[in-house]
Order: structure tokens, then C-alpha cells, then sequence
């Protein structure tokens, strides 16, 4: 009986945690709301915290809400997902803002644009016009709490009474509230939360309802880190959110996101580095929210932190895009329960209502604060957009993008800023610069606009750190405590794209026109005799993966022609006539090609008669099929790799594709498929699998490899790779079961610093650099480009070149003195990284290994390095 008693009292005992952190957390002490205003509970059945809302609850609620409150209330569907989902903005504001809206928003853009508006007239809208919040919630999926807290805002700012901070933010701001950027990423975290449940809540970390299957709910339906897809715009759900963003300009912009739930809260100012385009203005007000933030929750008993972990450095986050628009923009970090409750290592208890507290307590008061300043914001945002016309003015003051080799991928260059709000013209006549002359059609970017800075952040090679931070981070490197390095140190589209992009110290006196897109028409297409002729390059890859698809015959020239006068270059594609007989209209098929492919060219010829190089029916020529390609999903991938991989071949290039788990592949019969890709991974296959690659290969696939998943092609069991990964000292990286390298000797006259250091060590990793890249202008897999790329370099792999005997170093790192296009690179990865392979190529037997060392669909912003692992894919086959 006496044991009985114990072993209750200790349950109880243990359970006394969870009882306690489990009451009710109340949102706004003191608030009484309005009965009229429907409750959470009762539309969707519990109390705030309570629940993590799933997706459809979430438009449920924000639709009832909008139902109860017209006329406080507009709800947008500003977009969808890839899966569907629809995206809601819910805007909230007095009835008098609201009633005049559209007329507000006009005002806003017209306050956007500073040259075109005279300072009275400005002044006038700065004292009339409210203040724009624009809080976003959950662009991460599986960080839950904000959109809770997104819909207890709404329920707040509608149903409150007698609260005069409310009452002013409804009447001196107009409150966009996006309460769910990623449905799809949410509803992947939902559904295995909830299948991996308790019977009640468990708080363990490990337990199944914390312990999320790959990829996670963190990212979207294509598995990308969509807070990192601002400038990239890639995906579907970022190119809506900026297109309303564009209609609003928002004055004050909150991210709110989670973080680890041994942490507590993060709300700004932002660490270093700090980007330079970032005004003192807005360093001030970062400053001014931190400082009310801090009041309320110090208030509150909250703990957080500032300036330590999140910094403002580039330019795609979700805050950070808006501040090189003129915004303040913040992120806003919660501990995550990443369920109900979560055991912290302390052993305290989180709870979800907790979490969804404190994000709603800041945004409120952040709310709050854009309201009182109302004023003040609006005139420092017209001073931002101001200035940067007038900095646009000095220095750099004309970005221009040529076409060169692929005219193309510049266009595409040239729309992708369009779509972010900067202004392009194309030149209608040459350009005439001091050294040179550019052709007509070149696209002019002003540095003097509006969202010059922007401009400034994108097209320059390299923007700098500050260098006591980068001194810093040296000395922690050389340590090995760890870097503060929190993202990517490079990211300038014209490299990304391979793009020629010159500048002008002075405007052009130059015939130019503002681009539109949608009125652009591709030329007519004259009928061929003999055959069309593509020059190679992006737009020319996903046309002739749709040509294929679509039963066209289509040829590839190994090496360049001349005809009629004209040179066509190695990787021209070739449309013959004659192999086409078949094909229904084929001059009317390619027409419509050409147009859904926007900078594609094709030439008709007559004859297939050539004054140089090979001819039209040359062996030299490839006869190209439709690739049946595969991919491998699921762990052990980097589910990042695996998504840009799916996105770049079906949605960039409208490739189809076959995503096979790991696990699945080895039940798979591999002759169903021309190519297979494996994303970076930490791969275990086995010998029998690895055995059945190879004879695959041998046979005629084609096996690519990217990132991780080339190392362990190189390591010595798996040998599909014929050269090794290199350590820190240039020695060749060996399984450790094989390293028999004897134990050194204490040497008694070795200095300290040589004595210190770790034997057998990786290389420093390189933080995200644009690289030069020289390519092998004879191989087939460089097609479309000249000598020379930047690739994004984000790890520590360094490939020895493979042998001549092997295969071919396609693509292969410049000397250490002109390595770095842009980024930080430190002094011994340089020295490593110089002359070693980028791009290998190694036939085996009838078909092909081509091994990446980085991941060329980084974030599908680099442009260039896509095109050629679409080359491995098309090419590859006919070879």
C-alpha cells in the first residue's frame, strides 16, 4: 500500500510541471472585447493556443471575422499555392479608412514615387494618409505559433473596447494581416503532428509529435525556404506576395517566425553584418520598435533577446526585401513548442499558448507604435525613396545587361527586376558608351529610381561586410569555435545568370523605352526548306524539352558552323525538315514554341550548305531524345537540394520527371529511365545497389550527381567517381576505416599554432561565394556558354581534377588570384579551391557520371550553373 502511495505521489510530482505551464495565457490583460466579434472557439471549437489551427480553420475563422466586421474588414485572395491553397490578406482599419481604400492605396503609390509628386502635395498626403502595417505570419510551415497569433491580432484590433491603442491604430493605420505564407508547408506539419499525438500532449522532444518526417513542414510544396526567395521569385506564392506588396507599399513590415524551443524571443534590432544600403533612418526606428517591444514585455515577464543571432544582411529575406523598398522591416523570432507543450533542457515546459502570446504581444505592439509614429514613418519613407533617387545620381548611375551569347537569360534577367518594382528600359538604338558600343536592345537599369538600392544590391558583384565583423569571424574560424555567419555572402544576379552587366558613371543620352512584357510578341518565323537552327542557351533547353516531348525530331551540333554568313555555335539545336515529315505543320509548332519561350531564337535556312565547321548531316552531329528522367526523393537528401532540383527540371525547364525515394530505388528497374540525379545527400546505399548503378551506367544512363551526393560517388567503396574530395592539406579524403595514417610523434620543436591543429580536417568552409568557374568550351555539356561562369559556392568539398584517362574537367576553378567574383572566400579555401574541379565528367562504359561539387539550382537563382545540369539531362542521353 505504502509502495502504491509513493509511486502516486511521484506521478503527480511529475506531472505538477505540466499542469502549471499548461493554464490559460492570457493575450492583452485587462481587454474586454465585443460578443458581436465571433470567437475562435466559437467557430472553430478552442480557445486560442488551445490548437494549432490547421490551414482551413485559419481561412475559416479569417472569413467569419470579415463576415462580422465589413466595415473595419476587407479579405483579399491576393494568390494560391502550388497545391492549391488559396492565400488570404486580411485588412483591418476603421470604418472611415476602410470606406476609402482604394483611394488609399493610390495615395500610398503615389507617395512611393517622389520624383513624380511635389513636396507640398507629399507633405499633404504624409499628414492625411495612415500608416501601413504589414504583419506575415508563418512562411515556414512548421513554425506554428504566428498564425494563431495572426488570427488573435484580427479577433484583438476588431473586438476590443475601450482600448485607446486600439482605437488608434484603427484610425491612424490601415493593419495587412497575411495570416498563413505557407498553407502547404502548415498542412504537412499538421497532418504528422497529429498522427505521431499522445493521448494527451507530450513535451518530450524526441516523442513522434515533435519529430517531423522528411522534408518537414518548414518549407512549400517545391521544398523551398520561401524567406529566401524574395529576389530569387521562383515560386508561385512569393511572385503573388509581391505583387500585392507592390499595390500597398507598406510602411512597417513584421516577419514573424520560431526558433529553437530552448531559446526565448528575438524581435529587433538585427546583429551584424548590417547591409550598407540599410539607411541610419531605419537603423533608428529598428532601434524605437526594439525599444517598445522590450517595454511591453519586460512589463509582461517576457524574456528576449536582441542583435544576436539574425542579421539584415541579404537582400531575399522577408524583412529584408521591404527595407531596400523604403520599409522598416523586422523579423520576429518565438521559441517553438512544435506542438502543445515542449520540455526545454532546463526542464521547464513551453507551451503553444506561450508561444502564441508572445508573437501576438509584439505585433500588436508594434502595431501600436507604427501608429503613434504615424507621421514621422511616413515622411522617413519618402526620404528613403527620396535619397535613393538622389544616390542613384552619384557614382554607378546606369546598370546596362547585354545580351551576349544568350539573349535569353538577360531578358529573363531584366524581368525578374521588373517584377520587384525596379524600372527597365530597353534601348532602341546602340549605345554608345567611352570604350564601347552596345547593341540596340540592351536593358537599362537607373540606379536613380526609387528602389535604387535594390537595384544596387542585385546588380553589384560584391557588397561588402563590415570588415570588424569579418575580422571576427576570421579569428573564430581559425579557433574553430564557429562563425556568425548567418547566410549566403554573395548573391549579384548578372554573375548568377552569367549575364555581361556594365555600368556608366553618367546617364545615357540614348533612345529607350520602358520594357512591357506583356505586349512583347516573338518575330515571325519564315518557312524553312531544309531546316531551324536554335543557338543553345536557357530558353533554347526548355524548348527543346517540350519539342521532344512533343515528338519533334531534334539534332544538337557537337561543334560550331558557319552559315549564310552567320556563326552558330557549338550546341546549336537542329530542327531538319525532312526527319520531320510527320509532324503536323511543324513551322506553326515552332512559331508557338518560340513565343512561349520568351528570347528564344530560331533561324530558317534554305540550304543546308555550310562555309565552315561541321555540316547539318555531320557525325558531329547528336540526334537528341526524349529523356525519361529520374530523381532521388526523401532522405537521406537535403530535402533544399531535392526541391530546387524537382523545381529547376519540371517547372524552369518543363522536363517531367519521377521522384523516387532512397528507399524505394532499389526495387526500381533502372532501364525505364535515360537519366537519373541524385540531390545532395548523405548517402548508405548498398554495394548491390551501387553495383546495379554502374552496370545501368554502363549500358548508357546517364548518373548525376550534385553537391554531398558527389562525395560519396568519389569515395573509394562507391568508385563512380574517379578522383577524391581533399582535406585541409591537400591530402585525399579516405574512409576512416582505410585512414592508416600513424599516429604523429610529438615533435618537442613544432611551434604552438602547428601543434594545435586537428589532423585529418576538412577544408574551411567557404560562406556562399560567387566563383569563377572556367568551363571546357569542346565539351558538350558547356553548350551555350563562352569560357567562363560564376557559380555559388556554399560548402567545404574541394574535388581533385580527375585524370585525362578518367574523364574530362568540364568546369574547373580560376587561378587563386582571380578565384573571388564576389563574397567572402577565406585566404586558405582560396588556396585550396584554385584549379580544382567544379564540373567532372567521366564516361563509363556507354553512358555517363556527371558530378557537380556544388548544387547548380541553388535557391533556382543561378541561372547559369541550371543550364548546365539541364545539359546533363538533355544531352546526355544523345551522347
Amino acid at each position: 500500500m505504502i509502495r502504491r502511495l509513493v509511486l502516486f505521489l511521484m506521478v503527480c510530482l511529475l506531472r505538477v510541471p505540466l499542469a502549471v505551464a499548461a493554464q490559460p495565457q492570457e493575450l492583452w490583460p485587462g481587454a474586454t472585447y465585443d460578443p458581436k466579434i465571433p470567437t475562435l472557439k466559437s467557430v472553430l471549437g478552442w480557445n486560442t493556443g488551445d490548437e494549432i489551427t490547421p490551414p482551413d480553420g485559419i481561412i475559416t475563422y479569417v472569413k467569419a471575422l470579415a463576415a462580422a466586421a465589413p466595415d473595419r474588414t476587407r479579405l483579399i485572395q491576393y494568390g494560391e499555392t502550388w497545391e492549391r491553397r488559396p492565400l488570404y490578406l486580411l485588412i483591418v482599419g476603421s470604418a472611415e479608412r476602410i470606406a476609402r481604400l482604394d483611394e488609399i492605396k493610390a495615395g500610398l503609390r503615389r507617395l512611393a514615387d517622389p520624383r513624380n509628386i511635389a513636396p507640398e502635395a507629399a507633405e499633404r498626403l504624409v499628414r492625411e494618409l495612415p500608416v501601413v502595417t504589414w504583419l506575415m505570419h508563418a512562411v515556414h510551415g512548421n513554425e506554428i505559433s504566428s498564425s494563431d497569433a495572426a488570427l488573435a491580432e484580427a479577433y484583438h484590433l476588431l473586438a476590443a473596447r475601450g482600448d485607446a491603442s486600439v482605437d488608434q491604430i484603427l484610425r491612424d493605420s490601415i493593419v495587412i494581416i497575411d495570416p498563413l505564407e505557407n498553407p502547404d508547408g502548415r498542412a504537412r506539419f499538421v497532418s504528422t503532428n497529429r498522427q505521431g499525438r499522445a493521448a494527451s500532449p507530450d513535451p518530450e522532444p524526441f516523442s513522434a509529435e515533435h519529430d517531423e518526417p522528411w522534408p518537414g513542414g518548414r518549407s512549400n510544396h517545391y521544398l523551398f525556404d520561401m524567406n529566401r526567395d524574395w529576389f530569387s521569385q521562383s515560386q508561385r506564392e512569393t511572385q503573388a506576395r509581391t505583387r500585392v506588396y507592390l499595390e500597398w507599399y507598406p510602411h512597417v513590415l513584421v516577419d514573424l517566425h520560431e526558433m529553437s524551443g530552448n531559446a526565448t524571443y528575438y524581435f529587433a534590432p538585427p546583429a551584424v553584418p548590417i547591409n550598407p544600403f540599410i539607411t541610419k533612418d531605419q537603423m533608428k526606428w529598428l532601434e524605437a520598435f526594439g525599444r517598445t517591444n522590450a517595454a511591453r514585455f519586460d512589463e509582461r515577464g517576457f524574456a528576449y533577446f536582441i542583435r544576436e543571432t539574425y542579421d539584415s544582411f541579404y537582400p531575399g529575406y522577408g524583412e529584408s526585401w521591404p527595407i531596400f523598398q523604403g520599409a522598416i522591416g523586422m523579423t520576429y523570432e518565438q521559441a517553438s513548442a512544435r506542438g502543445l507543450l515542449f520540455r526545454r533542457e532546463d526542464g521547464t515546459i513551453l507551451t503553444y499558448q506561450q508561444g502564441v502570446a508572445h508573437h501576438f504581444t509584439s505585433a500588436i505592439q508594434t502595431a501600436a507604435t507604427a501608429a503613434k509614429n504615424r507621421e514621422p514613418i511616413l515622411r522617413d519613407f519618402v526620404e528613403y525613396r527620396r535619397s535613393a533617387v538622389a544616390q542613384g545620381e552619384q557614382g554607378t548611375r546606369e546598370y546596362l545587361l547585354v545580351a551576349g551569347s544568350d539573349p535569353s537569360r538577360t531578358r529573363r534577367l531584366a524581368w525578374l527586376l521588373s517584377q520587384q518594382g525596379i524600372e527597365v528600359r530597353r534601348a532602341e538604338e546602340p549605345v554608345r558608351l567611352a570604350a564601347r558600343t552596345l547593341p540596340a536592345g540592351t536593358y537599362l537599369v537607373s540606379a536613380a529610381q526609387p528602389a535604387g538600392r535594390l537595384v544596387r544590391n542585385l546588380l553589384e558583384p560584391h557588397i561588402a561586410q563590415d570588415e570588424s565583423f569579418v575580422k571576427e569571424q576570421d579569428r573564430r574560424r581559425r579557433e574553430r569555435i564557429g562563425d556568425q555567419i548567418y547566410d549566403v555572402t554573395a548573391w549579384s544576379l548578372p554573375l548568377a545568370f552569367d549575364v555581361e552587366c556594365v555600368t556608366s558613371d553618367r546617364p545615357l543620352a540614348v533612345k529607350a523605352a520602358p520594357v512591357m512584357w506583356d505586349a512583347e510578341a516573338a518575330p515571325p518565323l519564315p518557312a524553312a526548306k531544309v531546316a531551324y537552327l536554335v543557338p543553345w542557351g536557357s530558353a533554347a533547353a526548355a524548348a527543346v524539352a517540350e519539342l521532344l516531348q512533343a515528338g519533334v525530331r531534334v539534332a544538337f551540333a557537337d561543334a560550331p558552323l558557319v552559315m549564310n554568313g552567320r556563326r552558330f555555335g557549338a550546341g546549336t539545336a537542329i530542327v531538319r525538315v525532312a526527319a520531320n515529315a510527320g509532324v503536323e505543320d511543324l513551322r506553326g509548332r515552332l512559331a508557338a514554341v518560340g513565343a512561349r519561350h520568351s528570347g528564344l531564337e530560331i533561324v530558317s535556312t534554305e540550304s543546308g550548305w555550310v562555309e565552315e565547321g561541321i555540316s547539318l548531316g555531320s557525325s558531329d552531329v547528336a540526334h537528341l531524345v526524349a529523356p525519361k528522367v529520374a530523381m532521388v526523393w526523401d532522405a537521406p537528401t537535403v530535402s533544399l537540394s531535392a526541391g530546387w532540383m524537382r523545381y529547376v527540371i519540371e517547372r524552369r525547364f518543363g522536363q517531367p520527371v519521377t521522384a523516387i525515394r532512397a528507399g524505394t530505388l532499389p526495387n526500381v528497374d533502372l532501364r525505364r529511365f535515360d537519366v537519373l540525379a541524385l540531390p545532395s545527400g548523405t548517402y548508405t546505399f548498398s554495394d548491390d545497389v551501387v553495383r546495379r548503378l554502374k552496370e545501368w551506367v554502363r549500358v548508357g544512363g546517364t548518373l548525376i550527381t550534385v553537391g554531398e551526393a558527389s562525395r560519396w560517388a568519389a569515395r573509394e567503396r562507391v568508385a563512380l567517381l574517379e578522383t577524391r574530395t581533399l582535406l585541409r592539406d591537400g591530402s585525399p579524403e579516405v574512409d576512416p576505416a582505410d585512414d592508416k595514417k600513424p599516429a604523429a610523434r610529438p615533435d618537442e620543436k613544432a611551434d604552438y599554432e602547428k601543434s594545435i591543429q586537428p589532423e585529418r580536417e576538412r577544408p574551411d568552409n567557404t560562406p556562399g561565394a560567387m566563383v569563377r568557374v572556367r568551363l571546357d568550351g569542346e565539351h558538350w555539356l558547356s553548350a551555350g556558354f563562352d569560357e567562363e561562369i560564376t557559380a555559388l559556392v556554399e560548402s567545404n568539398r574541394v574535388f581533385a581534377p580527375i585524370r585525362l584517362d578518367k574523364g574530362r574537367n568540364v568546369g574547373v576553378y580560376a587561378k587563386k588570384e582571380r578565384l573571388v567574383a564576389g563574397g567572402l572566400a577565406w585566404e586558405s579555401a582560396q588556396a585550396l579551391l584554385a584549379e580544382k574541379a567544379f564540373l567532372i565528367h567521366q564516361p563509363l562504359g556507354r553512358g555517363h557520371v556527371v558530378a557537380f561539387a556544388e548544387d547548380p539550382n541553388y535557391r533556382a537563382f543561378t541561372e547559369a550553373s541550371e543550364l548546365l545540369f539541364m545539359n546533363a539531362i538533355l544531352l546526355g542521353p544523345a551522347h
